[in-house]
């Protein structure tokens, strides 16, 4: 209530209080505050640097940018078309947008990050057969099913990528021997940790390929990965040992044989000792293919010949051979290729030999390993 009886105004909060006329209180000099008044009212100028110590008045929140509103209709947009299937045409009518702008706004959404698709390849990791594992005494055994219009080659070749994927350090050494499985490798290649290629083989040819394929593939993989490159420059077989024996003593071919000493991973493919399923049968005399046959040999790694037992198979042809040596190989994790379907008993004596840790097989040479296993 008023002093005088009658109902008085509600203050305010923060508002500066007045007399009954309305007036501001006047000070002991008599005169009212002229901060007081209100701001762009007629009284009289407040006084200098008033403005500096007043609070500042408050204000509404600014509206979002237009790449902010745009942004925030991309997540709406896209939330409804890929999650609630909400057709084009709908969003269009719903947002009040032409169908060519609600178009765009999605496509800019993907390019932007906004949404990101996952298609999950249920062959994509391959098929861990744990079993045949255990049963040939290796680390693993993956099984390459091909994609529609993918070679057995080119899917083993895609299984063998994402191995080295799981094994290859950054820093690390990899060895990569050429043959017609492997060639299909830089095309699987997914991100790998920085790495030096030794090539444990020198160039070949084979029917369809040439050398220069064979040298380009340790190329290939030094570009993808980083690293150094150690090539070898030579054939994987000569005519003699003499000639053998001298380019081995040449410089760049000692240094790169020397390299694979020191192995992380490697890459091979395992032959089977017949025509057609091995790269060095075609290099070798019809006499010294047969004593080969003879002796036992059922499988080649990388210029190695192995019995059944996996046994080395030591001749004077094998020093003719320029490449990596046994127990280079088994020094290193070892992943293996075996495209020979119809020859189980050349996997079977890779497996026994202790050269190779990881086995990747096309189905149907699987299904034959496990079957002369049983």
């Amino acid at each position: 209530m008023g002093c005088d009886g009658t109902p008085g105004r509600e203050k305010a909060p923060g508002a500066a209080a007045t007399g009954a006329s309305g007036a501001a209180p006047a000070d002991a000099s008599g005169v009212a505050p002229t901060d007081a008044a209100p701001a762009g009212s007629s009284g009289r100028a407040a006084p200098r640097g008033a403005s500096d110590s007043a609070a500042p008045a408050a204000s509404s929140p600014a509206p979002p940018a237009d790449g902010e509103a745009d942004e925030a209709l991309k997540v709406v947009l896209a939330t409804e078309h890929h999650l609630d299937s909400v057709s084009k045409v709908e969003l269009a009518r719903r947002h009040g947008l032409s169908r060519f702008q609600v178009a765009r706004l999605l496509d800019e959404a993907r390019e932007e990050g906004i949404v990101r698709i996952e298609i999950v390849d249920p062959t994509a990791a391959g098929r861990d057969i744990a079993p045949l594992a255990r049963q040939l005494g290796v680390a693993s055994v993956t099984v390459a099913s091909s994609r529609p219009g993918e070679s057995v080659r080119a899917a083993i070749a895609r299984q063998v990528a994402g191995l080295l994927r799981a094994h290859l350090r950054e820093g690390g050494r990899l060895g990569v021997a050429w043959s017609r499985t492997l060639m299909h490798l830089p095309d699987a290649l997914g991100p790998l940790p920085s790495a030096d290629i030794v090539q444990l083989v020198g160039p070949l040819s084979a029917k369809g390929y040439s050398t220069a394929q064979s040298s380009g593939l340790v190329h290939a993989l030094g570009r993808h990965v980083g690293g150094q490159v150690w090539a070898l420059p030579t054939p994987l077989i000569v005519d003699s040992p003499q000639v053998a024996a001298s380019l081995r003593s040449m410089e760049e071919v000692r240094t790169a044989l020397d390299a694979a000493d020191t192995l992380d991973v490697a890459t091979v493919s395992i032959g089977a000792w017949s025509a057609g399923a091995s790269t060095l049968w075609a290099r070798l005399r019809p006499d010294e293919q047969q004593r080969a046959r003879d002796a036992g040999v059922v499988a080649e790694i990388s210029g190695i010949l192995l019995d059944r037992d996996g046994a080395v198979w030591h001749s004077a042809m094998e020093d003719r051979v320029i490449g990596v040596r046994p127990d280079q190989l088994r020094r290193a994790r070892v992943i293996a290729a075996a495209p020979a379907i119809g020859h189980p008993e050349a996997v079977i004596a890779a497996a026994r030999s202790g050269l190779v840790d990881d086995l990747v097989l096309a189905p149907d040479l699987a299904d034959q390993v496990a079957a002369r296993l049983a």
